[in-house]
């Protein structure tokens, strides 16, 4: 039972659930573009109001608590990230 839940086949499927999704955003991905376009030329015509200050200090804080977790972080999920790396790849393959 716990090769079921080992953290290479966890990998495995949510990098394949995940490169799943990535390919079926791609596929109405100028619909999105078009939303995008509307949505900054709404902001900078004035019918919206977007404040991307807020947006970048609030990304900051968290590249910041991130950056402080550092490597260490990233050697301890080693498998789960090799796994989801290769679930991703067959997905996008697929």
């Amino acid at each position: 039972m716990d090769e079921l839940f080992s953290p290479i086949v966890v990998g495995d499927i949510a990098g394949y659930f995940i490169g799943s999704l990535i390919k079926w955003i791609l596929h109405f991905a100028f619909i999105i573009g078009i939303f995008v376009f509307l949505f900054f030329q709404m902001t900078y015509t004035d019918v919206i109001n977007f404040n991307l200050d807020e947006l970048i200090a609030t990304m900051e804080r968290y590249a910041d608590v991130l950056s402080r977790l550092g490597f260490t972080v990233l050697a301890s999920n080693s498998p789960f990230v090799g796994s989801f790396v290769v679930g991703f790849v067959l997905a996008l393959r697929r």
